[in-house]
């Protein structure tokens, strides 16, 4: 026992050339707990348990046959078998990472299918309206052409009044004229033959 900690210290002093960059980012293995232990041996005293999937962070490493130590998330430092950590996530915590989002987007999925639903179902509440501002779209549509219409019409028939009106005018006089025509004469002969009797 005594030759191992002299060993860690040994080891803990010179800094060996199985050390790898501190600061490393990695996770606990897909093995269900993981003993952190106080020295990098399987005898130091335990200082926590760690599960797969805890996020960690290297300060040093023996080596991947050997001991790795480590940060937790919480503060805690200490030994642990570098086997036991991966760059990547374990699988198991990857899916359900994946079956959370698969989750949430089904929960999106039914969310966006009420709203469409609502939204189906004030366009039918709506629809009558829509209906309704297209009639009368129509309607003011035809009034403006009965309008048009009308005017035409009134145009039409003041013309034609007009002409029936200078016909008339005109018939009357020359009614007027052909009788003037007729009776002047015979005023004529009339005249004629009372100055005569005189």
């Amino acid at each position: 026992m005594i030759s191992r900690k002299i060993l860690w210290l040994v080891l803990s002093l010179t800094g060996t050339t199985a050390l790898h960059a501190a600061d490393e980012v990695r996770y606990i293995t897909d093995e269900v707990t993981v003993p952190l232990r106080a020295a990098p041996d399987n005898e130091a005293d335990l200082v926590g348990v760690l599960n797969s999937g805890d996020r960690v962070t290297i300060q040093r490493s023996l080596g991947p046959q050997s001991y790795t130590q480590i940060t937790t998330s919480r503060g805690a430092e200490g030994w642990l078998p570098s086997r036991y950590l991966s760059e990547d996530r374990p699988a198991g915590v990857r899916l359900k990472q994946v079956e959370a989002q698969r989750d949430e987007a089904r929960a999106r999925v039914r969310q966006l299918e009420q709203e469409l639903n609502e939204a189906r179902d004030r366009l039918a509440q709506a629809a009558p309206a829509f209906q309704l501002s297209d009639d009368n779209e129509r309607l003011q549509q035809r009034i403006t052409e009965l309008e048009q219409e009308r005017v035409e019409l009134a145009r039409t028939y003041n013309e034609e009044r007009a002409r029936r009106q200078t016909l008339i005018t005109g018939g009357a006089l020359i009614g007027g004229g052909v009788l003037l025509g007729l009776v002047l004469p015979l005023l004529g002969r009339r005249r004629k033959r009372g100055y005569g009797d005189l």
